[in-house]
């Protein structure tokens, strides 16, 4: 093994001579986080989870009131249809679903159930309701305009509403629909 041993002449400069005088320092090793770093993540975590809760309330209530308008829309729709295809002379004899009603209109059912109440949402058996409302149907006789010398007195026409009126979360809804319908001689 060979040592090298500076003679007096030939002296190696020091360390701290070629980087310069180093202070002395406390070196610290981290080893966790501190109070206030922890205290910082769990309001981040905290604000950022309500956030999340609250856009997930507020997207189920318009999903359920997307779904009850679906249903409203669904039982107006179905009471339109069976309005306009019944049969209708015009003259002899109409129909219930045709028959001139009040302007403010009458309640009907069409679900078999209460005469005043239509189930709008169940769960999976209908013994469960969930929301209910009013079915009401205006009918009212429509004045025939005829173009030329003579008016056609057989000529008969009905403007046809029906009109739900329901109430979920503290608000009130109210879907309608309305066709014309004439006599089929026509």
């Amino acid at each position: 093994m060979i040592t090298f041993v500076p003679s007096a002449g030939s002296a190696v400069p020091s360390k701290e001579w070629r980087r310069g005088p180093t202070p002395h320092r406390h070196s610290f090793a981290r080893h966790g986080f501190t109070l206030l770093e922890v205290i910082f993540a769990m309001a981040f975590s905290i604000i950022l989870g309500a956030a999340v809760i609250t856009s997930l309330m507020t997207s189920q209530r318009f999903a359920a009131r997307a779904r009850l308008l679906t249903n409203a829309r669904a039982i107006v729709q179905r009471n339109i249809d069976a309005a306009a295809g019944v049969a209708f002379s015009g003259t002899s004899s109409t129909p219930a679903i045709l028959a001139t009603t009040a302007s403010s209109g009458t309640v009907c059912d069409d679900d078999g159930g209460s005469a005043t109440i239509e189930n709008i949402q169940t769960l999976s058996t209908a013994n469960d309701v969930l929301i209910s409302g009013t079915l009401l149907r205006i009918v009212t006789a429509e004045p025939v305009i005829v173009t030329g010398t003579t008016a056609d007195a057989s000529t008969v026409v009905r403007r046809i509403t029906f009109q739900i009126d329901y109430d979920y979360l503290w608000h009130h809804y109210t879907y309608s629909e309305t066709i014309l319908r004439s006599s089929d001689s026509q």
